[in-house]
C-alpha cells in the first residue's frame, strides 16, 4: 500500500454531551482513518468525510441515542449484519489498497450479568460464553467476504504483559483463537511506546498476522485534568498489508 492506514479505538465512557467537544478534539488530533468507538452516543459525531455504522439497537442502560459500538470511516463502507446487534457492528470498508472488513465489539467485563436478568452471569462467566461465539463469527464473516479482517474495540483484557485486567483463561482463549485465524493483537502491552499509558490497554486492534503495524498514538482518558473516559485510546498505523 502507498499510504499508511490508521485504525483507532477508544471507549468514550457514555459520550456525555458536555465533554464531547474535548473528546472530538482528541479524536481529530489522533487522525485515524477508521475509528471504532465504544460506550458511545450519536451526539459524538465526526464531521465529513467520516460516515458512521452503529449498533442497530439502543444501548439498554443508556440515554436515548446511546450505542455500545460505532464505526466511523473516511472511506465508503457498507454495514454488515452481526449476531449481537446491541454490542457489535461490522462494515466492509473500501480502503485504499483494498477492501477490509472491520468488526467493532465490546466483550463482557468481570461483573457483566449477561442478557438474562432472571439468571445473571457471575464473575467472568459471560466472557467465557461470548468469546468463543465471537471468534467463530469473526471466522465466518471473513470467509464470507474474502477480505482481511480487523477487529477493534473494548476487549476488556490486557494482552502481552503482566496481568492487569481479565483472566488467564480468557487471554488464553483469545490468543488461541487469534492463532487459528492467523491474526494478532497490534496493541498488546509490549507494543505501546513506554511511558505513554499508566496501565496496559484493554481496548485493542486485532489485525492479520502478516500486517506491519505500530502504535502511532496512545493517550490517557484524562486530558489536561479533565476526565474524558475511564479508558485510554490508541491508534494503530498499518504500513504494509500482505
Amino acid at each position: 500500500m502507498t499510504t499508511p492506514l490508521r485504525i483507532g479505538t477508544w471507549n468514550v465512557e457514555y459520550a456525555t454531551v458536555a465533554k464531547n467537544p474535548a473528546r472530538l478534539a482528541r479524536l481529530m488530533q489522533a487522525d485515524a482513518d477508521v475509528w471504532v468507538l465504544t460506550e458511545t452516543h450519536d451526539a459524538l459525531s465526526l464531521a465529513s468525510p467520516y460516515a458512521a455504522a452503529s449498533t442497530c439497537e439502543q444501548r439498554s442502560t443508556g440515554r436515548p441515542g446511546a450505542r455500545w459500538t460505532t464505526i466511523w470511516s473516511r472511506w465508503p463502507m457498507v454495514a454488515v449484519t452481526t449476531d449481537d446487534t446491541q454490542r457489535t457492528v461490522a462494515a466492509r470498508i473500501q480502503a485504499p489498497g483494498g477492501d477490509l472488513l472491520v468488526f467493532g465489539t465490546v466483550l463482557p467485563w468481570g461483573t457483566d450479568p449477561g442478557p438474562d436478568p432472571a439468571a445473571p452471569a457471575r464473575g467472568w462467566t459471560e466472557m467465557d460464553r461470548v468469546l468463543p461465539l465471537q471468534l467463530a463469527e469473526w471466522r465466518r464473516l471473513r470467509e464470507a467476504h474474502g477480505v482481511p479482517l480487523v477487529v477493534a474495540g473494548d476487549l476488556n483484557m490486557d494482552l502481552g504483559g503482566a496481568p492487569y485486567y481479565g483472566t488467564k483463561r480468557c487471554r488464553a482463549a483469545l490468543s488461541a483463537g487469534l492463532a487459528e485465524l492467523q491474526m494478532r493483537c497490534a496493541t498488546s502491552t509490549d507494543q505501546v511506546p513506554p511511558g505513554k499509558l499508566e496501565h496496559p490497554p484493554i481496548d485493542h486492534v486485532l489485525v492479520p498476522a502478516g500486517w506491519t503495524t505500530r502504535v502511532a498514538e496512545a493517550w490517557e482518558g484524562t486530558q489536561d485534568g479533565v476526565r474524558l473516559s475511564d479508558h485510554s485510546g490508541l491508534v494503530v498505523e498499518v504500513s504494509a498489508r500482505r
